[in-house]
C-alpha cells in the first residue's frame, strides 16, 4: 500500500450499519420521507432536460431558492455536494499543510477527517462538563488557527452555541469561523445575522436533516460574496447533478410540508428525553436537535449497543472516551421512538 498516503491507511473506515430488518435510528435523518407528488415533479423536470449535458457549474437556480428559504443574498450562497462537501471544500481553500485548525470535543468527526488526510493539525477544546461551549477556551486557543468550526447544535450533544458567544469568538479571532448549523431548523438559533458585521464569519447548513434529502445529497454555505466567490474556486466543476439541483429545487418551492414534520420531532423529542429520564441508570443530555445523548451509569455504550442491535433496533455509539459509557439515538417516528424505548428499558432490567 505504499501508493496510498500514510494518513489515509492509517483512517477508520467510516461505516455506519444499513440493515432495513432494524429500526434506524442511528444518523440523525428525518423519520419522513418527501411526498410522492414532490417525488413525481422531479422526475417530471429531469424528463424535460438533456441527461448528455453537464449541469450547472454553480447551480444558479437552486442558489436563489436558497437565498429564498434563508433570506440570504444570492451572491452570498455555495451549494454543494452535501454539507461534507462544503467542510471539505473550507478545509481546503484556507489551510497549507502544518496549519492549525480548531474543533471542540467531543464533536462531529468529519472534520477531523478530512484535516489528518490533508494533514492539517487539529486543535481540540473540550466541552464542559455539562456539554456546553468554553468560549473563553475557543478564543484563547483559536487565535492561531486559520479555520475554527463549531457546530450548533453540536453533534453528539445537541448543545447550543449562544449566537452572542459566536459573536465574541469572530470578533476576537482572525481564521475563518464556520458555524456547522446542520440542525438549524430544529432550535432556529443562527449566526446568519452577524455575516455581513464579520468578514470571517461563515454558515453551514445541510438538505440531509429536516429537508429530509439525506439521500440526495445537498448543502450550502452563507457567506460574505467576496469568501463565497474563493471558496467557490476550490469547489469541484459539477459537483451537482441535475437530479441534486431539481430535487433542491422541488423541495424549496413546496416548503409548506416541511414545518408540521418539524414540529412532530420536536414533540417526539421531548417525549423520548421524558421516558429516558424514567429509566433506571439513564441520564439524557437536554438537546435542541432531532437527537439525544444518553449516559448509562451501569454499563458500556458498546455493551448497551450490542443488546439494542439485537433487540432490533440501531443506535449510535461512540469511541471518544468521555462517551464511552453513551449512545445517541435519533428523533423516530411515534412507533420507532416506542420500540426503542420499550427495548432499552427491557434491556436496562436484565
Amino acid at each position: 500500500m505504499n501508493q496510498i498516503k500514510r494518513k489515509v491507511v492509517e483512517l477508520h473506515e467510516y461505516a455506519v450499519p444499513q440493515d432495513p430488518r432494524r429500526v434506524k435510528l442511528n444518523q440523525n435523518e428525518s423519520p419522513f420521507d418527501i411526498p410522492a407528488a414532490l417525488k413525481e415533479e422531479v422526475f417530471a423536470r429531469l424528463r424535460q432536460v438533456g441527461w448528455n449535458r453537464y449541469p450547472s457549474g454553480q447551480a444558479h437556480a437552486l442558489a436563489e431558492r436558497i437565498a429564498g428559504y434563508t433570506g440570504f443574498p444570492v451572491a452570498g450562497v455555495l451549494a454543494g455536494n452535501g454539507s461534507n462537501e462544503m467542510i471539505q471544500t473550507l478545509i481546503y481553500s484556507t489551510c497549507d499543510s502544518g496549519d492549525r485548525i480548531l474543533v471542540v470535543e467531543p464533536g462531529f468527526s468529519v472534520y477531523r477527517r478530512v484535516a489528518s488526510v490533508m494533514n492539517i493539525d487539529v486543535v481540540t477544546v473540550p466541552l464542559k462538563e455539562d456539554f456546553g461551549f468554553d468560549t473563553d477556551a475557543i478564543i484563547d486557543q483559536g487565535k492561531g488557527a486559520k479555520l475554527i468550526i463549531l457546530a450548533t447544535p453540536n453533534n453528539p450533544t445537541g448543545t447550543v452555541l449562544r449566537v452572542d458567544d459566536i459573536a465574541d469568538i469572530a470578533n476576537q479571532i482572525n481564521g475563518l469561523v464556520a458555524i456547522d448549523e446542520a440542525y438549524y431548523e430544529f432550535c432556529r438559533e443562527t449566526a446568519q445575522g452577524f455575516i455581513e458585521r464579520f468578514e470571517n464569519l461563515i454558515v453551514i447548513r445541510t438538505f440531509s436533516k429536516s429537508l429530509r434529502l439525506a439521500g440526495i445529497r445537498l448543502g450550502y454555505v452563507l457567506g460574505r460574496e467576496d469568501v463565497v466567490r474563493e471558496l467557490a474556486k476550490a469547489r469541484l466543476p459539477f459537483s451537482l447533478s441535475i437530479f441534486q439541483q431539481t430535487a433542491g429545487e422541488v423541495l424549496l418551492e413546496n416548503p409548506e410540508f416541511l414545518e408540521a414534520g418539524v414540529r412532530e420531532i420536536l414533540r417526539e423529542r421531548d417525549r423520548v428525553f421524558e421516558g429516558l429520564a424514567k429509566i433506571r441508570d439513564i441520564s439524557p443530555v437536554p438537546s435542541l436537535a432531532n437527537f439525544l445523548l444518553f449516559q448509562c451509569r451501569c454499563i458500556t455504550g458498546r455493551d448497551l449497543y450490542q443488546k439494542l442491535y439485537q433487540a432490533g433496533v440501531v443506535l449510535r455509539r461512540f469511541d471518544h472516551p468521555r462517551l464511552e459509557s453513551s449512545l445517541r439515538v435519533t428523533i423516530g417516528t411515534a412507533q420507532e421512538n416506542d420500540i426503542f424505548l420499550e427495548k432499552l428499558r427491557e434491556a436496562m432490567e436484565e
